[in-house]
């Protein structure tokens, strides 16, 4: 664990002082004290150093989305967002510095997008609820997009105040407002 945080530690340095772009897995490796194999060995690429919990935090999700699969599911999606809410406050200032590298960065921003797409597939079927007809996919995809506007627009509020506001309430507000628009 130490290994893994004095490479994260020193990317983050290193992304904030010359850019994500200009900064090298060797820098990284060098910085952190270790060599290359070790930091390819915990950080197979260099974008997993700006994106360390992608994977954990979108299994997470996931299985909040599908613990209840007889909820119905927008109580389970407003459930899961919820959730994910709170694990985000718990990383307030680690978020706080990714949030400033993905500005600083077209590559990042770009790939913060495919990541959020992830997280959008996985609200669109839950959404479909295991119905497969060309109407179900389209309302579910519509949903699921509206959904993924609630969950930008409050993190980028929380995060443009420097994630001092409740993230939760942020997002319970911003569905309250997406529900209102919808019925």
């Amino acid at each position: 664990m130490e290994t893994r945080r004095a490479l994260l530690e020193a990317a983050y340095r290193l992304f904030t002082e010359r850019g994500y772009e200009a900064t090298t897995m060797d820098d990284v490796a060098d910085a952190a004290g270790v060599s290359r194999r070790t930091a390819f060995r915990y950080f197979p690429t260099k974008d997993q150093l700006v994106f360390p919990e992608r994977d954990r935090r979108l299994a997470f999700f996931r299985a909040i989305l599908t613990e209840d699969p007889k909820a119905e599911p927008w109580a389970a999606i407003r459930h899961a967002v919820l959730g994910m809410a709170r694990e985000y406050e718990g990383d307030k200032e680690w978020l706080l510095t990714q949030d400033r590298l993905v500005q600083a960065s077209p590559e990042l921003a770009g790939l913060e997008i495919r990541f959020d797409k992830a997280f959008e597939d996985a609200i669109v079927e839950r959404l479909r609820n295991g119905e497969r007809t060309k109407a179900a996919a389209r309302r579910a995809r519509v949903l699921g997009a509206a959904v993924m506007g609630v969950i930008r627009a409050s993190l980028r509020e929380w995060l443009d105040a420097g994630a001092t506001d409740d993230l939760q309430r942020l997002g319970e507000e911003g569905f309250e407002v997406l529900e209102r628009g919808i019925r």
